[in-house]
């Protein structure tokens, strides 16, 4: 089954294809301990929330990893899938962190060619490798019934998660809410920045107006 469903919202229009699970490929591995809190959320929720970003080229998963093995290790068929073209849409950035979509690192440079390479060869990066930085925030939501998904056997994805104990887990999601708070900082001192810049600004302007010059 593909099925191809039109999704509109403010500003844009996506096409979202639903396909079968087995026809898309990760770039990067998963983590046990967020997959399974993704797990609980998604059966809680009983939806899928928001489709998966793949390379329409290759089908190689840009975004979305940890749902699609989700509904893979529950046994679900079809997946909700956005597709872009990464390697002809210049917009599109990779960096290594969050704070990444307003600065650029050098030294966490990767390509578009890499993560294509890693989906089609398998040779999986690890976990939260990579951010793309796509031409809109977030994907549309869907909300997405589960039973609009197809059910068979549950499958056995440990061949795409990280070797990692619990212990590394915890870590790794107090490594990810570290980036959040340091987004979170970047864009307060941001703000700050520019209500200065306003400041500044009307300053300037009122100053013209006292001079009658404006």
């Amino acid at each position: 089954m593909q099925v191809t469903v039109a999704v509109k919202t403010e500003n844009s229009s996506f096409k979202i294809v639903v396909l079968p699970i087995d026809k898309l490929k990760p770039h990067e591995k998963g983590s046990p301990l967020y997959l399974e809190l993704l797990k609980q959320e998604i059966l809680r929720d009983g939806f899928l929330k928001y489709p998966i970003i793949a390379d329409e080229r290759t089908n190689v998963i840009l975004d979305g990893m940890h749902r699609w093995l989700a509904l893979q290790s529950l046994g679900y068929t079809h997946i909700p899938v956005l597709f872009i073209d990464v390697l002809q849409n210049p917009k599109i950035r990779i960096g290594s962190r969050r704070i990444h979509r307003y600065i650029n690192d050098s030294n966490a440079h990767i390509t578009s060619k890499e993560v294509i390479s890693a989906g089609l060869s398998g040779q999986l990066m690890e976990p939260r490798t990579t951010r793309h930085f796509l031409p809109f925030l977030k994907p549309p939501r869907i909300d997405c019934p589960l039973d609009s998904l197809g059910k068979s056997v549950p499958q056995d994805v440990s061949k795409y998660l990280a070797d990692m104990t619990l212990e590394e887990c915890r870590k790794a999601i107090r490594s990810w809410l570290e980036e959040i708070s340091e987004e979170l900082e970047f864009l307060k001192n941001r703000v700050r920045e520019v209500e200065k810049e306003k400041e500044e600004f009307l300053t300037r302007i009122k100053n013209l107006n006292n001079n009658h010059l404006f």
